[in-house]
């Protein structure tokens, strides 16, 4: 732990070293060719929360400051080298996430001494770190990440993740076949619980004003639960999803796999004209969520008929054929999504109870 920095003034630095395009010193690149001698990978994984509002989302991109660029970029200073994280799920600009899970590989030497890594060491073969050396490095790790990152976001949970587990799948031959699995933050991944946050009264608290939105036409609160209902189950949410077509039309691809299953929506009445609506699901396709939220809303304002929103939902063409081969597509759906800052990336699930 001899290159921890814990100055928040430093942190801006941190930040300006993510983006794919971030290229490693000479020096970085010696020591990460000695590391790699080594060729023992560690996977450690973490949860982070963050205030969305000065993100421009999740995934790294060219430009604007993002919730993946600042892990690696403060990763990337305690182990002065590049360290790639993979996360749960991706939030648009201005989303907010509580609980989203990630994980990034670390060499072995990175986190051992010479004289630990010998006795860690019998006939060539690695045996296992010691669990209380672990949570020491998962907890310094931890608070060494934290001193680097701005104040609107904070990992957690860091620790060493599971090893590989058996796992059952048919092979392209259709046989069955068994494997080990390596633990991985989108792959092992079971359901999501993302939250949208409304307030419908006169006006809203000005502290809310970035994780909640303020609906200030009537809505009907027992009109908007039913209609969410209509989303539970498994559908196609082609018109629920964000350029589709233009992600189609840009990779080529002819066809997208919009099915999705939502496993519960509950509106949860907060007090004081404040609602939450919960939505538990496997996986959610692009502005899915938001799309979800504002068609219900849209609806129980009678501004769109519920005959509509069912057609799109169960692709439901009336005197067009028996609709087998036609689909709703988004540009059909003539609502917006709800707006970004109400939404929150709430937990992402395993099998395990971390």
């Amino acid at each position: 732990f001899n290159n921890v920095i814990g100055s928040q003034k430093n942190a801006r630095s941190a930040s300006q070293m993510h983006g794919t395009h971030r290229k490693e010193s000479p020096r970085e690149i010696e020591n990460l060719t000695e590391i790699k001698d080594q060729k023992e990978k560690i996977r450690f994984r973490g949860r982070v929360t963050y205030d969305g509002s000065g993100f421009s989302g999740w995934q790294v991109q060219s430009k604007g400051r993002t919730g993946q660029g600042e892990l690696e970029g403060v990763l990337a200073r305690r182990f002065n080298r590049t360290v790639k994280i993979v996360g749960a799920g991706r939030t648009d600009s201005g989303v907010h996430a509580r609980g989203q899970a990630f994980h990034f590989d670390v060499f072995l030497p990175e986190i051992t001494s010479k004289q630990l890594q010998s006795k860690l060491s019998k006939n060539g073969e690695m045996i296992d770190l010691d669990e209380r050396y672990c949570f020491d490095f998962c907890h310094q790790l931890q608070a060494s990440l934290n001193s680097m990152l701005q104040q609107d976001m904070r990992v957690y949970n860091v620790g060493r993740a599971p090893p590989p587990a058996s796992a059952s799948y048919l092979n392209p031959d259709g046989v069955l076949t068994t494997s080990k699995m390596t633990w991985h933050a989108i792959y092992s991944a079971q359901k999501k619980l993302y939250s949208y946050r409304i307030g419908i009264g006169l006006t809203i608290d000005p502290i809310e004003r970035y994780r909640r939105v303020h609906v200030e036409e009537h809505v009907e609160i027992k009109e908007l639960q039913r209609i969410l209902q209509h989303f539970e189950g498994t559908h196609d949410f082609r018109a629920f999803a964000g350029a589709i077509e233009a992600t189609q039309r840009k990779k080529g691809i002819e066809h997208k796999d919009t099915v999705r299953t939502i496993y519960s929506i509950n509106l949860v009445n907060e007090g004081g004209g404040n609602y939450r609506i919960d939505i538990l699901l496997k996986g959610a396709l692009y502005k899915m969520v938001r799309n979800i939220v504002g068609t219900s809303i849209e609806v129980a304002m009678g501004r769109m008929e519920e005959a509509q929103l069912l057609r799109m939902l169960h692709h439901n063409f009336e005197g067009e054929g028996d609709g087998t081969n036609k689909k709703y597509m988004r540009k059909d759906n003539k609502c917006k999504p709800a707006a970004a800052e109400g939404l929150t990336m709430e937990m992402v699930y395993f099998e395990d109870s971390w």
